[in-house]
């Protein structure tokens, strides 16, 4: 009876799980550069099952293992999808979005992190920087200092009003992404050769576009009601088995 009401407790739990996620993942359905998340669930404690069948004429028991069974589920990870989102034309010219599998790379203080979020402004000081206020960097790894009337072509150069290249946008590729934040990720990550990304129509910049949220709102809404509803199945489940278990206490006390 106690491992019903057990059950029942974990699972509402995964779907309080799922629940913040998709809440996360709708609340940042207009945050630049957003990778959705779904969380991964697995079972454990498993035990196992038997079939036990009885030889009189041996006088002995023959028990055979059938199975196993999982005994309730916990959170494994977080996954997230990295799909590229819908690029919108905003005619900036500091706004970037990256077509192909690159990141722009960022640093605040000493930290430097990966994003695809290309929303960038002009600072007081005439540098690149995030509405977080990230320093965007060049192949270098220095703090990109925008020209006046200047501009940005495909492959990240940075051209002054007079047409010379003033500095370039390194991107990165990242093995392992991991999460930080809503629109920042580390990982293992390795410069594009400019060279190779310059011959490479797959990955390039957009100037005058941002990457939006790949957030599918109407799948995540599907998504939301029905793990609020399979909440609310579980919790029935409980107060069942709260009436059961107090029903069969009292007629214990009875027989007594």
């Amino acid at each position: 009876m106690y491992r019903g009401v057990y059950t029942a407790a974990m699972g509402m739990l995964a779907d309080l799980t799922k629940i913040d996620t998709l809440s996360n993942n709708l609340a940042n359905i207009e945050t630049n550069g957003y990778k959705a998340d779904t969380p991964a669930f697995r079972t454990y404690f498993e035990r196992a099952i038997y079939r036990i069948k009885p030889e009189p004429e041996n006088r002995r028991v023959d028990v055979t293992k059938i199975g196993n069974v999982e005994q309730a589920i916990i959170v494994d990870e977080i996954h997230t999808n990295f799909s590229q989102g819908y690029l919108e034309q905003t005619k900036v010219p500091t706004h970037m979005a990256i077509s192909g599998d690159a990141y722009f790379a960022v640093r605040k203080g000493d930290q430097v992190f990966y994003t695809r979020n290309g929303e960038f402004i002009v600072d007081r000081n005439g540098q690149l920087v995030n509405t977080q206020g990230y320093y965007l960097l060049d192949s270098n790894g220095q703090v990109i200092q925008f020209p006046e009337n200047g501009s940005i072509d495909e492959a990240g150069n940075v051209f002054d009003q007079n047409g010379n290249v003033v500095s370039r946008i390194a991107l990165y590729t990242l093995q392992n992404p991991e999460k930080v934040g809503e629109t920042l990720f580390t990982g293992q990550a390795q410069v594009i050769d400019a060279n190779v990304q310059n011959q490479n129509n797959e990955v390039r910049i957009l100037t005058g576009f941002v990457e939006k949220s790949n957030v599918n709102a109407v799948r995540e809404m599907v998504k939301m009601i029905e793990a609020q509803r399979h909440y609310d199945t579980t919790s029935k489940a409980i107060v069942i088995h709260d009436e059961l278990l107090n029903k069969v206490i009292n007629s214990v006390g009875a027989l007594r």
